[in-house]
This record gives C-alpha cells, structure tokens and sequence, in this order.
C-alpha cells in the first residue's frame, strides 16, 4: 500500500549525493543500496532487488570484511531475494553463513538476529524441511518479543508463518489456534494504535489481520470437511471482532468526544502542522540560534499535542478492548428463533505454495444460533457458497436494474432466482425453525437486501422476519442498550428548499435559536457547526444539483402527524443543515431528502486529517497514496436547505446544504431509537471487504442512533410514504421494529393488479433496517 517508486525515487536521489560525498565504495552507499534492495523486495521485484542488493554486499565485503555483522546483513538480504526468485539452494547458503557470522559477533537477542532467523526459516518452509523451518521461527519470535513486546508487527510476522508451517504439517487445531491468537494481537495493536500510528504501519497492520484472517477461514474449510466443528466457532468469531473493530473505535471516540470541546481530529491536525513546520524549519530560518531556539519551541508544543492524542487514544482502546466479546457472550444475546447469519468474504491460501499463495475470492456463511443465558456452548454451522465472481455478477445485475427503475426486465427476474440459489438456497436446511435472520453482510453482499430473494413461489420476507448488523458484536452491543440519555423531540424533515440562498442567512439559522432542540444544544454541538475536519466535501459534491420532492414533503406531513403533537416538523427553508447539527439526541429522525453517493476521486488531500493515519484498513486502497484518496464517508450524504448553492460556500461557515457522512457520524444521536433515511441512494456506500459498506447507513449507526432505516435505490415517493406511515404506525403501537417493518412490507404485496401496484420488491425491498429489531 505504499508508494514504491516514490520511495524509489528518493532513495536514487539519496544514493546520488552519498555517492558524490563519499565515493562509490563507501559502507553509506551500500546502507542506501540496501534500501533500494529492500523496497523493491516488498514491491514484489526480486529481480530488480538483486543487482542494488549484490552491490550491497560486495561494497560492505570489501569495507568491512568478511566477518563483518553488516556484510552478514547484505548477505541475509540477498539470501531472501534468492528466495523469493525460487532458487533455494543459494539461499540457504547465503542464510546459513549470515547466521554463522552474526552467532560469533552478536548477541543472541540482536535483532539482526531475529531476521536472519527469520530468513533462513522461511527458506526451509520452501524446501519442506518443515521442522527445522518451525524451530527456526521460534528462536525469531522469541527474540522479537523481547525487543518490542508481544503485539509488534515484527512478531505479527512470525505468527502467520508459524500458523502456515503448522497448517502445512497438518496440525490444523494448533495452526487455528496460532491465528487466532494473531488476530487478537492485531487487532489489539490497531486499537492502541488508530491514531498517533504512522499511516504505512497501521495500514500494514490491517493488512497482516486480513491475511491472517483469510488463512483462518481457508483452514477452517479444510478442517470442516472432518466434521471440525471447533474451527468453525474459532472463525466465526474472528469475524465478529474483525468487523468490529473499526465502528467500536469510532463509537467509543465519538462518546468521549461528546464531553470536550477539542477533538481528536483537531488534534492531529496540530500534529500534522507542527511536523510540517520542524521539516520545512532548516530551509525556513537560515540563523543557526533562531532556528534551534524555534526547533524547541516546535518540539515543546508537539509533546503536549502527543501527550493530549495518547491520552484520548488511550482512553477509547480501553473502551474498545474492555468491551470485546465472546462468540458465546453473542450467542446469549440472540433472541429464540433467530439465528446470526454472518457472510464472510475471503481469498482463499494455498497454504503449501511458496509464491502467489492467494487464490480467487470467496463467499462463506457462519450461523450461530441463540445459547442458553448459562451455557459456554456455541452452535455454529458453516456454509460455503463458493467463487465471489458470479455472486457479485449477479448483485451488479441486481442493483443495475433497481437502481434504473428497470424493475421489470426480463434478466432481474433471472438474477434473482439465481442469487436466490447460490446464497440462500445452501442455508436453507438450518432454518427450518427460525423466524428471525440477523443479517450480517460482507462485500457485495451488503447491497443485496435479502428480503427479495425467492423461496419456491414466495420471497423471503413472506417466510421470515430479516434485520442486518454491521458485526457480530453489535448483537451485543443492541441486548445492552439502556435508555440512560434523556431524549428529546422528534425531528422530521422533508422536502428541503434546495435552492435557498444561505449565503443571505444568519450562520445558525433563526429556527435552530428558537426550537425546543437548540434549549439543550451543548457546546460540542457549535464546535461541530465549524469544525473543519467535519467541512470536508469531496470536489464533485457542491457541483450536484437536486429537484424539488413534493412527495416527500407529503411524507414528512403524515410521519409527523402520526409521531405526536411535540414532533419537530422542518419542511423547505426550513429544513436546514444548522437544524439538524443542533438536534441532540431526538427520539426519532426522519430525513426525506435527496441523498448521494460519489465515486473515490482522484484528489489531493481532500480528508487528511483523518485519514493520514491509516487505521485498521481504511487507508487508501492498494496502489494509492493518502494524497490521491477520498474518505468514503465525504463522498456520501444528504441534501438539505440551500444544497444547490453549496458551490458558493467556499468559507468554514456552519452549513453548505449538504451534511456528509463524516458529518453525520459526528452528530449526537446517543439515545435516538429510529433514523430513517428516506432519501435516494442513502444505503449505498464504499464496499470494504470484511467492514462492512462506508455510508450514512453506518454513519448515524456510529452517531448513537439504535435503529438505521436506509434506503439502497431511487425509490417511488407513493410507495415510500404508504411504507414509512404503515411502519411508524405499528412501532407507535409497540410492535418490535423488525415485525413492523416486516408487516409494512407484507401490506404493499397483495397490491398486484391495483391502481398503485406496488408489489415488485423494487418498491417495498429498497429499505433495509440495521441496527436494534426490538
């Protein structure tokens, strides 16, 4: 994930000047040498590694001598390339008289030690002689405990290759076990690190948890065709945890943030600057006394931002691990009849291959079923469903279609049956005796509202109640919720005066001064108003232009009536982005609205702030840099008030009409019941493997919100106002909210052949409720 030959580029640059200071044959230009060898190593190039890399050595050997530790560290260096280009015999020699040089002038706990450990291990792993390659990784790993302590990368290294070898041996339950570990290290790592991590080593950390990750669902394929059922729970929780990670961290930063004025964001946005003021500072100040006294002053001032964002950091780690659950703690919480359905997407390991290891894509099913309130015991079935490739065909046909209003084409109804078959159709013989599925997607699964699927001549909504988590812990995290916030008002707003001028308008508008909401706006909430990080736009929002929604302001009319006498209604210039930041924790909210979701942008710096550190995966994708990369949450919302003249909005004023995900995960929504986002393409987002889908979905999710409503195509403003009406009207009347919407559903079925037809899923599939069913 970094940039290779940006990084190469410089290296050159450096080699040139050591060259030219130096001479060519001095031990600083073999020390650049083998930087160049190494970034060419972990771009993948052995042959382009090896000519810097014998150049390397030959410069250290003729320097140093033979006996030399750093002439043994060129030879460990090459020794690895020779591996990686296959030829294992030279190799091995190489790693073996490395080894036998640093053994005489080191000592046993250096670190040159452990890699060259390291090395020589994994070219035995390549010549099968698994033994000695397992013993070998266990003189490394010791070593690199001791130096960085249990949960370093380094270590995390060594882990995977234990766990591979024991797999490779056969010993499967120890190999299970050895990942296992491995992902609880790492994802402990990530917690502790989120923020004040350098962005290439949290992202390299995210990375080792994915591959571990798929090394333990491929092992868990193997081991369940013994009958393993072990495995399975092993995997099924990794899941859980993993998909976890990043949504408690948002969740816990967000409740800590909500009690101090200067957030974490803007914190590091000092950092940032502080760092950028000490690089430029030599070429800023030319006076040696200014420019050292200046350098204190700098350092001084870094110290307290570190020492403020470690404590912040620390505190929401805390919160994050102390809150980990077991698969067996999630299996308490289920309700009888229901069962988590958790679909895991993975690449699957070839674990006997020395090179390109990773195969295609996959899809699995984890389904564990509720557990009595004492037991240790957890039930879980694993399903395959095979290669992603034809699922994610026919999802891409799927949402095609929908997303068109092309509802009656003759191929939809093909893709459904055959999606029908592929994903549910192998589940279906553990279900005979559950009513409720708990849905927890993965990849592209997470644009597939199950509801439609077919079972026979019924869709699945006929046969079952459906509800969808981000994670495994959230079934937790939903069975603990207390109504501990005092709520206020509900909020509905719909229709909004997309071409108002807010330029004209006070920064907080009149009503947000007058409402019952603004009397218990808090101070966090005028940060929130102008903070920067929380302004950020991707470059193609303020071009969007949006239409009038006369049927939503109907809408917005009936769910208001139906909500009581003390519910906010907000309706054209009155739907305001400034409403909405000063609302605090309504009982409901309800947003019928445009909403929008844009494609990553190639743009400069657009999020980081935020992004720059790289957390658990959320970095930018393989191949691109923090520079070129768009925060996902920045490039989906909705819009409100004034959201056709946001382009004019060029100031960190309060409002610009359109609130963002970023904004919209930052709200104060701790105790709010409902969200309902009646807004065009509100469910869609950034598809992130194993974390579920970037977008306001998980946005007011992270906000406090119980309940998400969210819509995942353009939808009919006919259907929707029958749907919402009919479903507010049963939740008022007590009906858990997943029954209510199920029954909602049901009511639009029998309309086939009426004068408003609403009974194709495209009308009544297009909303998916995430979060609390109760």
């Amino acid at each position: 994930m970094e940039n290779y030959d940006e990084a190469l580029r410089l290296y050159q640059r450096s080699l040139a000047i050591t060259e030219k200071t130096y001479g060519p044959n001095h031990p600083e230009v073999a020390s650049t040498l083998c930087n160049i060898a190494d970034t060419y190593c972990d771009k993948g190039d052995y042959t382009a590694a090896l000519r810097p890399a014998e150049r390397s050595l030959k410069i250290r050997e003729k320097a140093l001598g033979p006996n030399h530790p750093d002439f043994a560290d060129s030879l460990c260096s090459l020794a690895d390339i020779y591996r990686g280009l296959g030829d294992n015999a030279q190799a091995l020699a190489m790693a073996k008289r490395s080894l036998a040089i640093m053994q005489k002038h080191l000592r046993p706990d250096h670190p040159l030690m452990a890699q060259c450990l390291f090395v020589l291990a994994e070219v035995q792993k390549n010549r099968s002689a698994l033994d000695e390659a397992l013993a070998l990784h266990q003189r490394a790993l010791a070593i690199n405990e001791k130096i960085s302590g249990p949960d370093h990368p380094d270590v995390f290294r060594g882990l995977a290759s234990v766990a591979q070898i024991q797999a490779m041996k056969g010993d499967f339950r120890r190999s299970v076990s050895t990942l296992s570990d491995l992902s609880t290290r790492q994802r402990r790592y990530l917690a502790h690190h989120f923020q004040t991590s350098s962005w290439m080593v949290a992202s390299r950390v995210a990375d080792m948890l994915r591959s571990s990750s798929e090394m333990l669902q491929t092992l868990c394929a193997v081991g369940t065709q013994n009958a393993t059922g072990t495995y399975a729970a092993e995997a099924a929780g990794n899941s859980a945890l993993n998909k976890a990670l990043w949504e408690e961290v948002q969740a816990a930063r967000a409740a800590f943030e909500a009690n101090h004025q200067i957030k974490a964001e803007e914190l590091y946005s000092q950092y940032q600057s502080l760092q950028a003021q000490l690089t430029r500072l030599p070429q800023s100040e030319a006076d040696q006394a200014k420019r050292d006294a200046k350098r204190l002053e700098l350092e001084s001032k870094l110290n307290q931002v570190v020492a403020e964002l470690g404590q912040r950091v620390g505190f929401v780690a805390q919160g994050v691990l102390e809150q980990t659950p077991t698969l067996s703690g999630i299996a308490r919480q289920l309700p009888a009849g229901s069962v988590l359905l958790d679909f895991v997407q993975y690449r699957r390991c070839d674990l006997a291959a020395n090179t390109n290891q990773w195969k295609e894509q996959r899809y699995t099913a984890y389904l564990t079923f509720p557990a009595p309130g004492d037991s240790a015991n957890v039930v879980v079935e694993r399903t395959d469903l095979g290669e992603a490739s034809p699922i994610e065909e026919l999802i891409a046909t799927v949402s095609k279609r929908m997303s068109a209003g092309q509802y009656e084409a003759k191929d939809l109804s093909a893709a459904l049956m055959r999606l029908s078959d592929l994903v549910y159709a192998p589940l279906a013989e553990h279900l005979t005796n559950v009513s409720h599925l708990i849905i927890c997607p993965d990849g592209q699964l997470s644009r597939l509202p199950f509801e439609m699927l077919q079972v026979g001549n019924k869709f699945l909504v006929e046969e079952k109640t459906i509800s969808y988590v981000t994670s495994g812990r959230e079934v937790v995290r939903l069975a603990n919720t207390k109504p501990s916030v005092r709520t206020s008002a509900p909020l509905v707003m719909g229709n909004p005066d997309f071409d108002l001028d807010l330029s004209k308008t006070n920064v907080v508008g009149p009503l947000a001064l007058k409402s019952k909401i603004e009397s218990q706006k808090s101070e966090i909430d005028q940060s929130l108003l102008t903070s920067a990080p929380t302004k950020m736009l991707s470059r193609d929002c303020r071009g969007l232009k949006f239409t009038p929604l006369l049927g939503a302001e109907a809408e917005a009319r009936s769910v208001a009536e139906l909500l009581s006498d003390d519910c906010v209604l907000r309706l054209g210039a009155e739907a305001r982005e400034s409403e909405l930041k000063a609302v605090r924790s309504p009982r409901m909210l309800h947003l019928a609205t445009h909403g929008f979701f844009l494609s990553d942008q190639e743009f400069k710096q657009t999020n980081s702030i935020a992004w720059d550190s790289g957390f658990a995966g959320l970095g930018p994708p393989k191949g691109r840099t923090p520079n070129d990369w768009e925060n996902p949450l920045v490039r989906c919302g909705i819009a409100l008030a004034g959201a056709n003249h946001a382009l004019q909005i060029t100031n960190a004023i309060a409002e610009d009409g359109l609130l963002t995900g970023l904004e919209a995960s930052l709200l104060n929504l701790q105790g709010t019941e409902l969200v309902i986002l009646s807004a065009c393409d509100s469910g869609t987002g950034e598809i992130k493997i194993g974390e579920g889908v970037m977008s306001l979905r998980r946005a007011f999710r992270i906000a406090g919100a119980e309940t998400v409503l969210a819509s995942h195509w353009k939808v009919s403003d006919k259907a929707t106002t029958k749907l919402m009406t009919e479903f507010i009207r049963r939740w008022r009347a007590g009906q858990p909210r997943a029954e209510a919407w199920r029954a909602a559903q049901l009511e639009l079925l029998p309309s086939k052949g009426a004068a408003d037809d609403f009974s194709n899923p495209y009308f009544w599939a297009a909303f998916t409720l995430t979060g609390q069913w109760r």
